[in-house]
């Protein structure tokens, strides 16, 4: 197949190597850390993360902070906590984490360690603070639950413990922070609270009648469409699938808001449109790129297929969504 480009017979390859090449510059140069505080009611909550490649591609991390603020802000009542509650999160992208549970201190705190120096204390309301690579949306809530129940002695369990934190693995604080024993001993403890709040369906992501929307409930997530039409208007009741997984990486979706690209890990990936016959999990076999994620055009190169990109590599992927097909062109 050829294209006509400026008075030229390019090809497909060359035309789509010329398209990669306009994404991959974009998207590269524009890669900034990405952070976002959120208030809800006394509760607030700050992420930051090396992953910020646009409002179409999201990982899950920034999703559930999101949940643990809002789930936490039920709790706090539930407890009647009327103070502040500061939940802060850095995804990490080494191997050393750090927990700390904290009284009388609501700064932002843990971007001072990761810059390698502790911010004084305000002395005021509860912290809960995580630089991890991953964080479990039940497990930071046990957390908010016991710090809320045990405030006066929560400053009490805090050891000198050493953080490293540059890439060099050189540069090292030493911080108040809590052992991995005593935050495994709160998390084996069953929360009955924590059990039933997490009954209650959160919304993430919806973009209106017949397009797609994401939301969270009891430790997973639904990946799915707006079924409900508009009340003003002669529109047929859609019936599509949904996609439930426990975790993910990150998603991209469409310029359109009409599929999901839906990567477990590096390695793997879920294509999901609102069919069933459509959704499948998809292995890469080709060692990719783990930090960057993969791109995709903003519509189907045809009605069945689509263009994935990783990054900083010399080939792409085309993906038949009907015959469930992944195609290397190098």
């Amino acid at each position: 197949m050829n294209v006509t480009f400026n008075k030229k017979i390019i090809t497909l390859k060359q035309f789509l190597t010329l398209l990669i090449f306009l994404l991959l510059s974009g998207i590269l140069t524009a890669h900034k850390p990405k952070s976002k505080s959120e208030k809800f009611g006394n509760v607030k909550t700050f992420f930051k993360s090396g992953f910020n490649f646009g409002d179409k591609t999201r990982e899950s991390q920034e999703m559930k902070i999101h949940i643990i603020g809002k789930l936490s802000e039920t709790v706090g009542k539930r407890l009647n906590f009327k103070d502040t509650l500061m939940i802060e999160y850095e995804r990490s992208y080494k191997e050393n984490k750090l927990i700390i549970l904290e009284n009388n201190n609501t700064n932002y705190k843990v971007l001072g360690l990761t810059g390698g120096s502790i911010i004084e204390s305000n002395g005021k309301g509860l912290a809960v603070r995580i630089i991890d690579e991953n964080i479990n949306v039940i497990d930071v809530l046990k957390l908010v639950e016991y710090s809320i129940c045990n405030r006066k002695k929560i400053n009490k369990f805090l050891i000198p413990t050493d953080y490293i934190y540059d890439y060099s693995n050189e540069n090292k604080i030493t911080v108040p922070a809590n052992s991995e024993d005593f935050i495994q001993k709160i998390l084996k403890k069953k929360s009955d609270l924590i059990d039933e709040i997490i009954k209650d369906e959160i919304e993430l992501l919806n973009n209106g009648f017949s397009h797609t929307k994401i939301s969270w409930k009891n430790g997973e997530f639904i990946f799915g469409f707006n079924n409900i039409p508009p009340k003003n208007g002669n529109y047929l009741s859609l019936k599509t699938e949904k996609y439930i997984v426990k975790d993910f990486k990150y998603y991209i979706e469409n310029f359109w808001n009409d599929f999901f690209v839906i990567f477990q890990d590096s390695s793997s990936f879920t294509y999901f449109d609102g069919w069933e016959k459509n959704t499948c999990v998809q292995k890469i076999e080709e060692k990719v790129n783990g930090f960057y994620p993969f791109m995709m055009n903003k519509e189907r190169i045809t009605s069945s297929k689509i263009l994935l990109i990783p990054a900083m590599e010399d080939f792409f992927y085309v993906y038949d969504i009907k015959k469930k097909l992944l195609q290397k062109v190098e």
